[in-house]
């Protein structure tokens, strides 16, 4: 076999190892950002034209209000269809202070909450259609290897955030507090 051969089944033999401890283990905890769009811009510059592309990011973020005048803003992952509310936090091993996934449901429901595959101790706060807190579960823990509670809301609820362990305690979020919604919408 000659050696550009041999270099190039090497090289696939690192990536495809890359890729299954990647999909496996979250190693390198590599992701992709959606909801980025890039626009182009020409410029002329000694008459030359180039083009540069610029990434726009879109903001999607709630705003929990904790007292008058007062709120926290938490960045949020929009988790709105069924594989994407399955998955959650799944394989995360890392969440910002105020960052959080946001659940959204097309109608209210009091589906139970588990925490499979996830490495980091979460609040689980339970949000009306209305946009009020109902429901707060603290500081839930991970499975273990032999057992998975289900994490279940005392009401009925259209939206769920899910943040680090100990944020509802911390940032004075409690029921009955209204959260808004800053959104992009997909149509």
């Amino acid at each position: 076999m000659n050696n550009q051969l041999k270099l190039l089944l090497y090289i696939v033999f690192i990536a495809g190892a890359i890729f299954y401890f990647q999909d496996s283990f979250g190693f390198l905890d590599v992701s992709f950002i959606e909801n980025k769009e890039a626009t182009q811009e020409e410029k002329e510059d000694d008459g030359k034209e180039e083009t540069v592309v610029k990434e726009v990011e879109e903001d999607e973020y709630v705003e929990i209000s904790i007292g008058e005048g007062e709120s926290i803003k938490v960045n949020v992952e929009v988790a709105d269809t069924d594989a994407l509310r399955t998955l959650g936090l799944s394989n995360r091993r890392y969440l910002g202070d105020y960052d959080g996934m946001l659940f959204v449901y097309d109608q209210n429901v009091n589906n139970p909450f588990w925490m499979k595959d996830t490495f980091i101790n979460l609040d689980i706060i339970f949000i009306d259609e209305k946009g009020f807190i109902v429901d707060i579960k603290e500081n839930n823990e991970p499975c273990s290897d032999s057992y998975c509670p289900q994490i279940l809301s005392d009401q009925e609820f259209g939206y769920v955030l899910e943040v680090n362990g100990g944020f509802a305690k911390t940032n004075g979020v409690k029921e009955g507090q209204n959260v808004t919604m800053n959104l992009v919408s997909n149509e």
